[in-house]
């Protein structure tokens, strides 16, 4: 991957594409951003909002003259659409719901036009049950109540896929509701199961785990099906036990994260914030101890989201810069 980056980004040096972004070649890549900067979460005690609240705080300091805010929302799906309607500047999401969003397909009404800033750390597939729950495995959640992010979360396309692959899809009783909600219903028996889509750890699963027994449902047999049906959107992935309490870690089913932007953010601002997500890691990592940073090496690629011209140049000046 290193050495695709190197080939990509040397490319564009050698072709002469050193256009100078406004006020970022001698005043950082702060300079000549200004105004409100929203950047579109996901629920409270999810990994998204955490992680883009940490940004957002970063990016303040980072660009003074901009004021960044994190917007709570239920998920990619409701995130993507608020790019494109205006609604959020910058946002979180999901690679396959990033995918179906360009496509236009189904949960889309219309193809939709993100931009990339960076591809951030992979997502997973968490499905929890009470310890003494009868459901064991996948295929058991037929006939059962599952709590899940709803319709505007990427979590309920990753679900639904699962579902879909295991032949159950009209067997299972999806509740929809924010994080939240989904963890109270389980606590009180108002659902037999939670799946959320996110980072890990999941702090509000970390609570719930503190008040409930959890055990985690095993997803990683899921994969092969998935890329058969979906092409290589989902890789197996580790859910460690330690975090939620669980009495074993499980495989389950990972997906890609892209922090993605409207295509008419100011360049000076996607620069400034690809800056805040590679330079200031430490920083993040002082606000949110516990969520996986990106790396350089990887950033780059949200094919097939194509690049903001702003991450662009700013990918471009750290290879010339070594």
């Amino acid at each position: 991957m290193e050495l695709g980056r190197r080939r990509f980004l040397g490319g564009l040096v050698a072709a002469g594409a050193a256009a100078v972004l406004p006020g970022c070649s001698s005043g950082g890549p702060s300079a000549g951003a200004t105004g409100r900067l929203r950047i579109a979460t996901g629920s409270p005690g999810a990994v998204f909002h955490r992680y883009g609240s940490a940004l957002a705080a970063e990016a303040g300091l980072l660009m003074p003259d901009v004021r960044a805010d994190a917007l709570s929302t239920t998920g990619s799906v409701e995130n993507d659409v608020a790019l494109a309607d205006g609604r959020a500047d910058v946002a979180f999401s999901l690679g396959d719901t990033a995918v179906l969003a360009l496509a236009g397909a189904d949960p889309f009404d219309a193809p939709l036009a993100p931009v990339g800033l960076a591809r951030l750390y992979d997502s997973f597939l968490q499905v929890v049950v009470p310890q003494g729950s009868p459901v064991r495995t996948a295929a058991d959640l037929a006939g059962r109540r599952v709590a899940d992010g709803g319709t505007g979360s990427g979590g309920r396309v990753v679900l639904a896929r699962c579902l879909d692959a295991l032949g159950i899809t009209g067997d299972v009783e999806l509740l929809g509701g924010p994080l939240s909600d989904g963890a109270e219903l389980l606590r009180s028996g108002g659902a037999d199961a939670l799946a959320y889509v996110s980072g890990y750890p999941v702090e509000a699963l970390v609570e719930l785990g503190a008040q409930v027994p959890l055990r985690a449902l095993d997803l990683g047999d899921l994969v092969a099906p998935l890329v058969a049906a979906h092409g290589p959107l989902y890789v197996a992935g580790p859910l460690p036990a330690a975090a939620y309490g669980l009495p074993a870690a499980v495989r389950t089913v990972a997906v890609t994260t892209y922090l993605l932007a409207a295509p008419g953010l100011p360049e000076a601002a996607a620069y400034g914030l690809c800056s805040v997500v590679f330079d200031r890691q430490g920083q993040i990592a002082a606000r949110v101890p516990d969520v996986r940073q990106p790396t350089l090496a990887a950033g780059m690629f949200t094919q097939p989201v194509p690049l903001h011209p702003g991450a662009l140049r700013w990918f471009r000046d750290r290879a010339r810069g070594g």
